[in-house]
């Protein structure tokens, strides 16, 4: 029987090619997002699963009660661990972990950046992250040992042995290489280059921070974790940090509470402050998912609708399989097996596209770590499972239908009339267009922000302008050899990038004015000014005099309004303190500028010469030939003493990164908005299709009482151009709310959805769907009625 099933399902299919190809393709598309979705999970789900007894391995988190926020922290005071080892029963092992490890490791002549974390002892005996050399028990023993992973080892080594060797980081001095770890697995929530240990930090802080009642409260990077034993009740582990919690709080003003996290509950897990590693929020799990069902779900209605349009070609089958007593059963088996067999030709299709559309596109366009989503034996059974189901739900509708037909109606090839079924085919065009639009719209929006942002007048000088890293060289020697290149018109020195991201804020007691006043600042040196053509409005910028300097500041307006309110021109020379307790007096007022970019409106901003504080040459070029002059420039790096690598990028290029997250927003809605504009075209295509193969006889005979071929194609296309008309009626006022209101949260200066963002962003969808309508139209009204009409 089921044989018998499957070959007249592939005869159907076969008759029916064009329609079996769009809903192939249709559910193809639907279904890759699917795919990448599954496969998400189930790496996700086996995220710290390498762990021995991770079933029994647990965080402590930090619930703080602040009567506003009410945050929760992943991290916890360290010396909460002290009391955890010495107080609790039921726990096999604790470790501290602090994640400060973080700067430059230098062997010899090798100098790399190494991020990473310290830790007791306890922490390879708890997380299972083999060492190829070294021991577990004792290699973070010690003060100042440390452990690497084999990638940086390599770095600092090359193919020498590492075990025994020292390296020296700034601040810590000293490290005595204990260890060499494999590089960790992907699926691990900890993500690290090097474990030093925990020793280490108390020998730099000393122990007394431990006991610090502030401790407590600051607990910003610290961690622990643990592993219970078979026997422990975690109630009881769990009552007894409750007990603690009131202890240390009682007298404090911040309430808090501390709860135990399970290693498997941490990914996918609730969205936690100051996290450690990769993080997955449950809500953010099931937004993705959402957005895999609004590219899948229409296509799978797409395959419903069509099937049901084929009511009339199918109804005489119908009926002669009930004629000759074909069961309910049989013949709602026969619909299910059709649409399986599509759906499974859809999943083939779904995992080639998988396959070759690389995941590091995936990366780009989200912008999340690395994840490994190479298909396992779990990941093709969620895919066949998922494509099973996929086919026994959209299967449902279309045999439903049929089933309840009349035998003499399904002879007679008389199509039920149902209204209900024309609403719901309408309503998931127009939902279709909805999604489609609004994609369409998000990313037309998004491409004209962007545009404005990185083409948006900061108020200085971005052209031609080389930022470099000082990295300790000297800097008048820097300045001398590089100011005397042709290819360099001028050098400032700076703390911070201009424009790009934040400055420090300070707050300023002025004894002269009752409230303290919030400015950021920047160290820059006598050049600066000049080099960035800031407009100086009134007194002057910083001298050659570095003694004077040292106590002038140059403010922008914001700053110099709240020095004089009436007057801001009368700020020049005012005198005060800042938080370093340094005289200053103001030397100058500049015309507003961008000093932070432009999510934030301008605020009160100065300048302060301190050449401590500079990290950044800014080279003002004289050519074009960028390349050229970077070759030149290297070289020169190394004769004045560079150590590191020679690190430079043009200002106008920073300032393109700073709005790059635009990009990620482009991509990823314009890669929905393609595959939703596919999936409703493809179902349009289908529905026009059907609808005026029904209608062959009426244009037919229309024609011949004189239609022309116009009005025939305005006949045909009026309810689908009438379903565009209402998704368009509801999307365009609902996106221009929220995006009226998203770009002003985003970014302080913004632009304002226009005309021409909605005429833009309706245009393609319409011309798309108009397209695809007319392809159809057109076609059947310039049929010849005689073939149509000959057998009547």
């Amino acid at each position: 029987m089921l044989k018998s099933f499957v070959k007249i399902a592939c005869r159907i299919l076969y008759k029916n090619k064009l329609f079996t190809i769009l809903n192939v393709v249709g559910m193809a598309l639907g279904m890759y997002l699917s795919l990448l979705f599954i496969a998400l999970l189930a790496f996700l789900f086996r995220f710290d699963n390498f762990h021995p007894h991770n079933e029994r391995i647990y965080r402590v988190t930090t619930q703080v009660n602040d009567k506003k926020d009410n945050p929760r922290y992943a991290s916890a005071p360290m010396a909460l661990a002290q009391q955890l080892e010495n107080s609790f029963t039921g726990i096999e092992k604790v470790a501290r972990i602090h994640r400060s490890l973080n700067g430059e490791a230098i062997y010899r002549e090798k100098k790399i950046e190494l991020a990473g974390y310290f830790a007791d002892p306890g922490f390879f005996e708890i997380f299972n992250f083999p060492l190829v050399q070294g021991s577990k028990t004792t290699a973070l023993s010690r003060p100042n040992t440390i452990v690497l992973t084999e990638t940086e080892a390599e770095k600092l080594f090359g193919s020498k042995d590492a075990m025994g060797e020292m390296i020296k980081m700034d601040g810590y001095g000293n490290f005595l290489v204990t260890g060499i770890l494999k590089d960790l697995p992907d699926n691990s929530h900890m993500q690290f280059e090097a474990v030093a240990s925990f020793a280490t930090l108390l020998s730099n802080k000393g122990t007394a921070f431990l006991q610090d009642e502030k401790d407590w409260s600051s607990f910003s990077g610290s961690y622990v974790y643990m592993r219970i034993s078979e026997d422990a009740k975690v109630p009881t582990i769990q009552h007894n940090l409750d007990e603690v919690a009131k202890r240390q709080y009682t007298n404090q003003e911040i309430k808090a509470s501390f709860h135990l996290q399970q290693l498997n509950d941490i990914v996918p897990g609730p969205q936690l402050y100051d996290s450690l590693g990769l993080t997955w929020d449950k809500l953010l799990l099931f937004v993705t998912g959402l957005i895999t069902l609004i590219v899948l779900v229409p296509a799978c209605s797409n395959f419903i609708n069509l099937s049901i349009a084929q009511s009339l070609e199918r109804m005489k089958e119908v009926g002669v399989r009930k004629v000759l007593g074909g069961q309910v059963h049989h013949i709602f088996s026969q619909f299910i097996i059709e649409s399986t067999i599509v759906v499974l030709v859809a999943l083939l299709i779904a995992y080639v596209i998988f396959e070759v559309i690389p995941t590091d596109y995936i990366y780009q366009m989200v912008e999340i770590p690395p994840i490994d989503l190479s298909p396992s034996r779990v990941t093709f059974t969620g895919f066949i499972v998922f494509a099973l189901l996929v086919g026994v739900v959209t299967g449902i509708i279309p045999a439903l239908y049929f089933i309840n037909i009349p035998p003499i109606d399904a002879m007679k090839g008389k199509e039920v009339k149902a209204s209900g079924r024309s609403y719901f085919r309408n309503a998931v065009l127009i939902t279709q267009f909805m999604f489609s639009i609004g994609f369409t719209m998000a990313v037309v929006i998004m491409l004209r922000q962007q545009h404005y942002s990185v083409n948006y007048d900061f108020g200085f000088e971005s052209e031609n302008v080389l930022d470099v890293e000082l990295q300790n060289v000297n800097q008048q020697i820097f300045k001398h050899e590089y100011g005397n290149l042709l290819s360099v018109q001028s050098v400032s020195m700076s703390s911070h990038i201009l424009g790009v991201g934040s400055a420090p804020e300070h707050k300023i007691n002025i004894s002269f004015q009752a409230d303290s006043l919030e400015a950021s600042s920047m160290a820059v040196d006598e050049a600066f000014i000049q080099n960035m053509k800031l407009e100086l409005l009134a007194g002057s910028s910083f001298s050659d005099d570095k003694l004077k300097n040292a106590h002038l500041i140059v403010v922008n307006e914001e700053f110099a309004k709240k020095l004089s309110t009436k007057d801001p021109l009368a700020a020049i020379g005012k005198s005060f303190a800042l938080t370093d307790g340094r005289e200053v007096q103001v030397a100058g007022i500049l015309k507003n500028f961008h000093y932070a970019g432009l999510k934030e409106a301008i605020k009160p901003f100065y300048f302060e010469y301190d050449p401590t504080k500079f990290s950044y040459a800014n080279l003002k070029l004289e050519t074009n030939d960028v390349a050229g002059s970077l070759k030149t420039m290297e070289t020169l790096w190394k004769n004045i003493g560079g150590d590191g690598d020679f690190t430079a990028q043009l200002f106008s290029e920073e300032i393109k990164q700073a709005y790059s997250f635009y990009n990620l927003l482009i991509r990823l809605w314009g890669f929905l908005g393609l595959l939703a504009i596919t999936v409703t075209c493809l179902g349009l295509l289908g529905m026009v299709s059907f609808s005026t193969r029904k209608r062959y006889k009426e244009i037919s005979i229309r024609k011949i009482m004189g239609a022309s071929t116009e009005s025939l194609v305005l006949l045909l296309s009026k309810n689908f151009m009438i379903m565009m008309a209402i998704a368009s009626i509801i999307t365009v006022p609902a996106m221009y709310y929220l995006f009226s209101h998203l770009l002003a949260d985003m970014q302080h200066y913004s632009i304002q959805v226009s005309f021409i963002d909605v005429s833009i962003s309706l245009g393609i969808v319409l011309v798309l769907g108009l397209t695809t309508i007319l392809s159809q139209t057109w076609k059947a009204a310039n049929t010849n009625p005689i073939d149509n009409l000959k057998s009547e």
